[in-house]
């Protein structure tokens, strides 16, 4: 990449293709890890690695509603340890990982339910 635009950091591919790790998407983008962490500091006001939790933690939601157990998403997403992933989910979310995909089933079927009484 080079140089850094803004409207990269909206793709959600990049942080994927990184593996979630802030020297790995230094290396992609072709900056060094610490121009990387200033243009972040700038222009987001946090870091490079607290970018790719964000993107983790969002994909791992998405994971979680496809079905996938708490296990798998978290070894899918590189976690070292499925317990550290419900640690940061937890503290994101406000909620463990499965609390998340029983509580949005329940939503689905509750709004499923509505429109067959109609």
């Amino acid at each position: 990449m080079g140089r850094l635009f803004l409207t990269d950091w909206k793709r959600e591919d990049l942080a994927q293709a990184a593996h979630y790790d802030a020297n790995e998407l230094a290396k992609l983008c072709g900056v060094s890890t610490r121009q990387l962490q200033r243009y972040f500091r700038r222009n987001f006001h946090h870091t490079p690695q607290h970018w790719l939790n964000e993107r983790r933690l969002a994909a791992a939601q998405s994971l979680l509603l496809s079905g996938d157990s708490v296990k798998k998403v978290a070894l899918d997403l590189g976690f070292k340890q499925p317990s550290h992933f419900c640690r940061q989910f937890k503290n994101r979310n406000h909620m463990t990982p499965s609390q998340f995909a029983v509580s949005q089933n329940a939503k689905c079927r509750s709004g499923i339910t509505d429109v067959a009484e109609r």
